[in-house]
């Protein structure tokens, strides 16, 4: 039964849609006839539980359901709590820092949990935006180097670098090198 209601909400979730309009918790966290606890915690539920076996249950199921819907808010404090406003790719401390789907929503990465969302500056969620819609023709080593260079590129004015040494602002020279130009040709 399990496998029915699971099959049934992912007939309901559209992952290449950022909000998922008429979704409701009791979709992703239907009452269980079997006593467990909805979440999928997998603690018995007790005396007068009905569907979550503590408050901690509950509140991580509404947090999860709120992330999946696509509720921008929950899922910035969220990753704010996560990352702390540090970026993933370039470690840079950064106040204006961007959401970002790890798997892109063009490609089926909406409607996740926090496991596919991440802290990025804005120049480097610019940079993985154009490498991965305009660069998808080249091997991933050259786009991950054109990453790089492009990103040194950038005026951290409205970022503070992290107390740790960030190697990847001191690669040196940004122009581009005969070496980089050819990998990046193939």
């Amino acid at each position: 039964m399990l496998n029915d209601v699971n099959n049934i909400i992912q007939l309901m979730i559209d992952h290449f849609k950022r909000y998922q309009k008429g979704l409701k918790l009791k979709d992703l966290f239907p009452l269980r006839n079997d006593g467990y606890c909805a979440c999928g915690c997998g603690k018995v539920l007790t005396s007068r539980q009905r569907r979550w076996a503590s408050v901690f249950c509950q509140d991580n199921a509404v947090t999860t359901f709120f992330i999946v819907k696509g509720d921008t808010c929950v899922i910035r404090s969220e990753l704010y709590s996560k990352d702390e406003g540090y970026c993933r790719y370039c470690g840079v401390h950064c106040e204006n820092w961007e959401a970002d789907h790890i798997r892109p929503v063009y490609l089926g990465g909406a409607a996740c949990d926090l496991s596919n969302l991440q802290t990025l500056c804005s120049k480097c969620h610019k940079v993985k935006s154009y490498t991965e819609s305009h660069l998808n023709t080249i091997s991933s080593q050259a786009a991950s180097i054109l990453a790089i260079r492009r990103v040194t590129d950038f005026d951290a004015t409205s970022c503070v670098y992290p107390k740790q040494s960030n190697d990847m602002h001191n690669l040196g020279s940004t122009t581009s090198s005969p070496s980089i130009t050819a990998e990046l040709q193939y």
